[in-house]
């Protein structure tokens, strides 16, 4: 059986029954069920259409101030993620519509990065290590008061960045 009749097809069923075919008759020769014969001739009948009418869908679960606020907020906190910023500026959407309006808004200063890769070391890059920490071996202790340790990750320690940031679009 056909899924969709065409509008010709349908104006020759309603033709066919006003020269007093039966629905199964009609049914048959278009190789359709009587059914539906039956809804085109209702159709027909109530609405003077053939067509089925056109949905419009369900509208957007977000307007456009809270987009922009949205889309604001990760421009001044380029470290945080569509779900922080989903949380804190109260967006009516789940996280991946979140995710959908930062990307949909267009700001090239809104890049959502994957991580960067780790290169493995190489024996020159262990060599040059190595020396490294032979050399500070022997510094003293005001000399390591100063120093901070980081484990390699992206981290925004306070103020604002200058720059923009990476921004994770990951929940």
């Amino acid at each position: 059986m056909a899924a969709h009749l065409t509008e010709a097809q349908k104006t020759r069923a309603l033709a066919k029954l006003e020269d007093n075919w039966s629905l199964s008759e009609v049914a048959a020769d278009l190789n359709v069920s009587k059914s539906c014969i039956y809804y085109i001739k209702k159709r027909w009948q109530e609405q003077q259409r053939l067509r089925r009418p056109i949905r419009q869908g369900i509208g957007k679960v977000s307007n456009e101030q809270e987009d922009n606020a949205l889309v604001e907020f990760i421009h001044q906190n380029p470290f945080k993620t569509a779900a922080k910023a989903r949380e804190e500026t109260l967006f009516p959407g789940s996280v991946r519509t979140a995710q959908r309006r930062l990307k949909q808004s267009g700001r090239s200063d809104l890049k959502h990065c994957a991580a960067a890769r780790k290169v493995f070391l190489s024996n020159e890059h262990k060599q040059i290590r190595v020396q490294f920490a032979n050399e500070m071996l022997n510094q003293e202790h005001a000399f390591w008061n100063n120093v901070l340790f980081s484990d390699e990750k992206t981290f925004q320690s306070c103020g604002s960045v200058e720059t923009p940031g990476i921004v994770s679009l990951s929940a």
